[in-house]
């Protein structure tokens, strides 16, 4: 059953990747949730934060293009 879990999450992370970045933040938490393993549930968090941050960050640079 565990081989299971860690082939959902391979497939899960390769996917997400795909996704926009809004939806890929909500689900990388979700995900964050259903690892059974600590660590990679505290990196996985600490990444979604991060890109959190850095598409605001992107935001803005786009605003400064586009809201003129």
């Amino acid at each position: 059953m565990e081989n299971a879990a860690e082939k959902l999450i391979q497939y899960v992370l390769t996917k997400l990747e795909t996704e926009p970045v809004s939806e890929r933040v909500k689900l990388y938490h979700i995900l964050a949730d259903f690892v059974p393993n600590e660590e990679a549930s505290v990196q996985i968090r600490q990444y979604a934060e991060e890109l959190q941050k850095i598409d605001l960050k992107f935001q803005r640079i786009k605003s400064l293009f586009f809201n003129q």
